[in-house]
């Protein structure tokens, strides 16, 4: 069985493909800086307990569902 992780990379080698080139190597895509979106989940991830701000790069959409559980913790969304 594959895990969420291993499907992600394989969906990443193949997105990243250059027509007519070969397909790069396979190396770890980093969580956030490749997102376009952040879901709940994801975002409870990179969350740090005790902190009262979360990082997220500037052009990454964040659920809604994560956008309350933010609001209802008083968790600040840092972007940049």
């Amino acid at each position: 069985m594959l895990t969420k992780g291993a499907v992600e990379d394989l969906i990443m080698q193949h997105l990243s493909r250059e027509p007519g080139g070969a397909a790069p190597a396979g190396k770890k895509v980093p969580a956030v800086v490749k997102k376009v979106f952040l879901s709940d989940w994801e975002l409870r991830r990179i969350y740090k307990p005790g902190s009262k701000t979360v990082q997220v790069p500037s052009n990454v959409i964040v659920s809604p569902l994560s956008l309350d559980w933010l609001d209802y913790n008083g968790i600040t969304v840092l972007r940049g």
